[in-house]
């Protein structure tokens, strides 16, 4: 039988043996150091930026496993089944990438979580590649903008809340999608998923692109250079659901980014058993732990109900009568589906956060009063952020 060179079998020792706890670990701090640090574009849904993804960057894997990024080019060069002219097969990064996730989850305990977050990794290199080859000078973030909100719902994008959270989808979905290649991980496995996943997002990028050339072509953009709520400051007269987007993505993004002042928690405190640090503490929770986009679909709710039922426009959103209105609106036994939706979450970040507020008093008097604080909390931010939109 005519031997075949297959990477695994001269590198997988050395990574498996070198992906000690200790060293798991730091490669997580690294990844999650990087995201933090580019979280001006990655915690957003601007894509007419990207970000840098550099040496640096790379070595957090070539370090982690103790394998130099040298000895995975020859060993790719030395492959029959990777084509070395093909510069994503080839990419040395990729490689040491998918025998790293391959080693997690061969583990007697399989770490399917860090793998997940190198499949991630992998990908947030990935774009900025491609998205250089669609925009090669960045994209006009006038119209990416206008793009990226009239995109219809079968554009997946639409339910995202960050471009992070974008490529996270695409790359769970990938993970899932490949996990007997990444678990055998021959070289013609690593060729199917490096291909797959650059593929994913690269589709999804031109579906995107297209559009936004579509709009630059047609002169559709979003003009921001106003501070007002106002429809006609937009190249098109927007409609109320537009105008609810922007101010929800922009309100979501600041609370992301902890932007916001702690003089809103403390005037939603409304009872004397409500405690400013626990209160604190719950509504960090709650933002930090959303994965889903339910914070965003808050603040829209929110937003959507005052609009519906008050038959005020956005005008007054910014002005006292809003907080005054939602906050009269919190009593009702409304069944409009903005405000049961608003008290189901309260009701379920609750339930999800108990710690945050104590177990031991967490009795329904407590409840009650914490549920509301984070209503008004969410309402004065509202009030305050649409005044600089």
């Amino acid at each position: 039988m005519r031997w075949v060179h297959v990477i695994r079998d001269h590198l997988m020792d050395t990574i498996s043996g070198s992906l000690t706890p200790s060293t798991i670990t730091t490669m997580q701090k690294k990844m999650a150091e990087y995201i933090d640090a580019n979280s001006e574009v990655l915690l957003t849904l601007d894509f007419s930026r990207r970000y840098s993804f550099g040496d640096d960057n790379r070595a957090v894997i070539y370090t982690a496993v103790k394998v130099p990024e040298e000895v995975f080019e020859q060993e790719i060069r030395d492959s029959k089944q990777i084509n070395n002219s093909n510069k994503i097969q080839s990419n040395p990064f990729y490689c040491a990438c998918m025998l790293t996730m391959s080693a997690l989850m061969n583990k007697k305990k399989p770490d399917e979580k860090t793998a997940k977050q190198i499949m991630v990794y992998m990908s947030l290199q990935m774009y900025t590649s491609i998205h250089s080859g669609f925009f090669k000078y960045n994209a006009n973030k006038q119209v990416m903008d206008y793009t990226i909100a009239h995109l219809d719902n079968s554009f997946r994008v639409r339910s995202m809340p960050s471009l992070f959270a974008f490529l996270t989808d695409n790359a769970g979905t990938a993970f899932e999608t490949y996990r007997k290649q990444i678990l055998r991980c021959n070289d013609d496995d690593i060729t199917w998923v490096v291909n797959a996943l650059w593929d994913r997002v690269k589709g999804k990028m031109r579906k995107i692109a297209n559009k936004y050339y579509e709009n630059h072509e047609s002169g559709n953009y979003l003009n921001a250079d106003t501070d007002s709520v106002d429809p006609n400051n937009y190249h098109e007269a927007d409609n109320n659901s537009f105008m609810i987007d922007r101010l929800s993505n922009k309100i979501y993004i600041k609370l992301l980014n902890h932007q916001f002042d702690d003089r809103f928690l403390k005037y939603a405190i409304t009872r004397s058993d409500t405690s400013y640090q626990r209160l604190k503490n719950l509504v960090d929770d709650i933002i930090v732990g959303d994965t889903t986009g339910d914070v965003r679909k808050f603040i829209s709710s929110m937003i959507e109900y005052f609009l519906l039922m008050s038959g005020y426009g956005f005008e007054m959103i910014p002005r006292g009568e809003f907080v005054s209105y939602m906050k009269g609106a919190y009593a009702s036994n409304t069944n409009m589906e903005q405000m049961v939706f608003i008290k189901t979450q309260l009701e379920t970040w609750l339930d999800d956060n108990m710690v945050s507020v104590g177990r031991t008093r967490y009795g329904s008097t407590a409840k009650q009063g914490y549920k509301k604080a984070i209503y008004m909390f969410f309402v004065f931010v509202i009030n305050h952020e649409s005044k600089t939109n």
